[in-house]
């Protein structure tokens, strides 16, 4: 908390979601009031909620994101593990087959530590610490319908109940846009004369169907979390199995280009029985189904370039509302939560002068913290010959893969270099530390 107080009276969130959670809790620093608008009626318990509909498919939390959780609400992952979270330690107990080998594993402990859990789960924990502070304002069952101000200043929004009701207006000194995919804030700025950012989408045509399971009883394994990857070009399908809260798999099969897994039960068996490795069938066919099999197609990868365009001032735009990442490389939450820790250091730089917020600066730092994000997951998705905008490889970004495929066949050898990857995965050290010397030493064969 800054020692001088709140520098701002009002600032409103709009979205309630994760990246909506956390940017409330860094907001409630330095404003006297949080209000986090919603156009759901956000659960107390571990539900799935209509304004998130790929809830019940399966979300990661890396370790990079679980540590920005446990700065943020400090003892989180005792409340995480209460709830019936699953500790993983992605070191020794993510088994991971590609390239027709599984990795090796590191047997002692990594350090990489974080929970496999439900997305519900996970949200209402956040929920509850955030409802804990005492400037938080919750305005749930509403939609924003526009800003107000203009193309150089926001100063609030206007809203109305999801039900029948008259449109409102909330005025604040700064507006931030959390509501995902969903967003409208292009559609806002240009109803108020400002400039409208240019979009990039590269879309894979990945579709998941999902089914959660019963563990079956005496099953033994030394694998929390077991991802059977896609191999491009040739190879479009995928499964990730998940350990989950209440002795639960959540089973989730994807493919590439259309080609979707079926939402009958045979054909999800069927589907799984045609993976790289038979592993997955093998752990899910006595399985208890315990909910249907319920389909994911929103995967398009988007990027919203709001770096270059003057933004108003009072108004910004966060998490996947600005970038909506490919789910099945699983970095979206820890992106959100990366995201927070860029709007908390922006705002110590710019509160304390208690003068109009340059947002402008914020979506340019925003925009150089999730470029890796980004470019892991296109760059892989333009593998497949089927992705829709898929961006063509340079000569040097050809060399670097052939580097990396060695590389990961060393890992399948070598449990310390499955170690580094996983480190890189997930955001702890940047892409550089695949160039240490031990590393190119062993790409050589040395």
């Amino acid at each position: 908390m800054n020692n001088r107080g709140p520098q701002l009276s009002q600032v409103v969130v709009i979205g309630g979601s994760i990246a909506g959670l956390l940017t409330a809790r860094v907001l409630s620093e330095v404003s006297e009031q949080v209000v986090v608008i919603d156009r759901d009626h956000l659960p107390q318990t571990n539900v799935p909620r209509k304004g998130v509909p790929q809830s019940v498919q399966p979300h990661v939390l890396f370790t990079k994101g679980y540590r920005i959780l446990e700065a943020l609400f400090p003892g989180i992952g005792e409340d995480l593990k209460t709830a019936g979270a699953i500790p993983i330690d992605w070191g020794k107990e993510f088994f991971y087959f590609h390239h027709g080998a599984w990795n090796a594993i590191y047997e002692d402990d990594s350090g990489l530590i974080s929970f496999t859990c439900t997305r519900p789960l996970l949200e209402a924990t956040i929920r509850r610490h955030v409802a804990k502070l005492p400037n938080i304002q919750w305005l749930e069952g509403h939609r924003v319908r526009g800003l107000i101000g203009n193309r150089n200043q926001v100063r609030g929004i206007r809203y109305r109940p999801i039900k029948q009701g008259p449109e409102k207006t909330l005025i604040a000194d700064l507006v931030i846009d959390a509501s995902g995919r969903s967003s409208q804030a292009p559609e806002w700025l240009e109803a108020i004369g400002a400039p409208v950012p240019t979009a990039t989408i590269i879309n894979p045509h990945l579709g998941y169907a999902t089914q959660r399971m019963r563990i079956p009883e005496n099953w033994q394994a030394n694998w929390k979390v077991m991802l059977i990857s896609q191999q491009a070009p040739d190879n479009p399908r995928l499964g990730y199995l998940a350990q989950v809260e209440g002795n639960e798999w959540i089973a989730t099969l994807g493919g590439y280009g259309k080609d979707y897994p079926p939402l009958e039960a045979s054909g999800f068996l069927d589907f799984a029985k045609s993976l790289a490795s038979p592993a997955f069938y093998e752990a899910i066919k006595t399985a208890q189904p315990l909910t249907p099999i319920r389909t994911h197609r929103a995967t398009t990868n988007r990027l919203y370039h709001y770096e270059q365009i003057p933004m108003p001032t009072g108004f910004a735009v966060i998490g996947d509302a600005v970038c909506a990442l490919c789910p099945v490389y699983g970095q979206g939450m820890t992106v959100s939560a990366m995201s927070a820790l860029v709007l908390q250091n922006w705002l110590k730089q710019y509160t304390k002068a208690r003068k109009p917020l340059p947002t402008s600066i914020f979506q340019r730092q925003l925009a150089k913290d999730i470029q890796f994000a980004w470019n892991v997951a296109t760059g892989s998705d333009s593998q497949f010959p089927t992705t829709e905008g898929a961006v063509s490889q340079s000569p040097v970004a050809n060399l670097f893969q052939n580097y990396m495929e060695r590389l990961l066949q060393k890992s399948q050898q070598e449990g310390w270099i499955h170690v580094r990857f996983t480190e890189v995965a997930h955001m702890l050290k940047p892409p550089t530390a695949f160039f240490a010397p031990r590393l190119i030493l062993k790409a050589l064969g040395r």
